[in-house]
């Protein structure tokens, strides 16, 4: 039978449940709220009684940090960088969040719920979801692969909806406009850097963090590093091709990189997401061009708008934007629908008297 023992101390009250049922050790457990206490008591003499009880003390050792940063270093080095450096962002954000001292048991639905309450006062919803899915995937690394006796919290959590999800992509005439807006800014790299996100779908970070050496002009071929072991191929338009080699110096090496200037970045001015590099001078371009509501990452959306109504099948787009999933380019297929109605509007007369 468990014992509940109440301990009042001068900042807070809490609750310690002590469980003892024959042929197991003793085990006792602190916690807020005696409810809390009860519950996870009865969960342990219910387990234990029923031969399904597994020993939680080895997770209990260890603290939450020491787990968060285990998974940083061997699962989060194998994504791809940007992956890598949104792990460390969100990592540092729930750290900060919850302490480095908690231990990694007591990371619970209770306490999620919290942090989620706290951080949607500050941070858009994307944000909670990309930092619950890092959560959730390290207890589930942990527990499948490290062999850590601990349960994943996170699905008994629910998380904010997300809906600022963006489809917003320029027409023809938009595109024209930044890019004559862009020809002219004091950016001399604004024009080049546009015009291959609107040419390939590249992402703003891709795009800005090309290197020469990934660049292949004869093939009009980028390689993008996914992960340290995969590789995205990422094929050139013609006026893409020529316009990287308008801009190509003779020395180029294999480590420069096409846009950015040596000096930002060993200066730390672009803090590691090299699009910042150019923010200032898109926005400049975006407010002459008189164009509303519009983001670097649209003109991904753009090149993805405009190659499926040319007639680009689902499965191909896909391949050239780099998604893992289909789902993924489903938010451009209103688009092709719409193109398709359009497209039989032009038999519309036959029949017709």
């Amino acid at each position: 039978m468990a014992r509940i023992q109440t301990r009042k101390g001068k900042k807070r009250t809490t609750f310690t449940a002590t469980v003892r049922v024959k042929g197991f050790p003793p085990l006792a457990r602190t916690f807020d709220t005696k409810g809390e206490a009860k519950n996870w008591a009865g969960d342990v003499e219910r387990e234990m009684r029923m031969g399904r009880y597994q020993d939680v003390r080895p997770a209990e050792r260890l603290t939450f940090a020491v787990v968060l940063n285990k998974y940083l270093e061997q699962v989060s080095t194998t994504k791809r960088p940007n992956s890598e450096r949104r792990d460390r962002d969100s990592a540092k954000a729930i750290l900060n969040g919850f302490g480095s001292e908690i231990s990694l048991t007591d990371v619970n639905p209770r306490r999620l719920a919290a942090y989620r309450d706290a951080r949607m006062k500050i941070v858009l919803p994307s944000t909670i979801q990309k930092e619950f899915a890092l959560l959730s995937h390290m207890f589930n690394v942990a527990r499948r692969e490290w062999g850590l006796p601990v349960e994943n919290p996170v699905p008994e959590v629910t998380r904010p909806k997300v809906r600022n999800n963006r489809t917003r992509f320029l027409t023809k005439e938009e595109a024209q406009k930044l890019l004559d807006i862009a020809q002219k800014s004091r950016n001399k790299n604004l024009y080049p850097y546009l015009l291959l996100m609107m040419h390939t779908g590249m992402r703003p970070s891709e795009a800005a963090g090309l290197m020469w050496g990934d660049v292949d002009l004869d093939a009009r071929l980028v390689k993008l590093q996914i992960t340290k072991t995969d590789m995205r191929y990422v094929p050139l338009t013609e006026m893409a091709e020529n316009v990287l080699r308008s801009i190509r110096p003779m020395d180029a090496g294999k480590d420069m990189n096409v846009f950015l200037p040596p000096s930002s970045l060993q200066s730390g001015k672009v803090h590691g997401l090299p699009c910042l590099h150019f923010r200032r001078s898109f926005e400049t371009a975006r407010a002459k061009a008189g164009l509303e509501d519009v983001h670097l990452h649209d003109l991904r959306h753009t090149a993805a708008s405009h190659l499926l109504m040319a007639g680009v099948d689902i499965r191909t787009l896909a391949e050239i934007l780099g998604h893992k999933t289909m789902q993924m380019v489903h938010r451009y297929t209103h688009l092709l629908n719409a193109h398709k109605l359009k497209a039989v509007d032009l038999i519309n007369s036959l029949g017709m008297k």
